[in-house]
């Protein structure tokens, strides 16, 4: 599962929807990734976590 980190982060766009972030980030990393993913807010995060679910339940069968 991915993990919510709490850091400061130089990037300013989000990771899913690309708009400029103007508030606090939601910063999560997982095992897959080597960078953090930077979300501008709950709704975009939600929407990767479900098509990253998919995606590990599909590699799992």
């Amino acid at each position: 599962m991915p993990l919510k980190l709490d850091t400061k982060i130089n990037e300013i766009r989000c990771s899913w929807c690309k708009k400029i972030i103007r508030g606090n980030p939601i910063v999560v990393k997982t095992c897959c990734n080597n960078k953090p993913l930077v979300f501008c807010s709950n709704s975009c995060y939600t929407a990767w976590m479900r098509q990253w679910l998919r995606k590990q339940e599909q590699i799992r069968r």
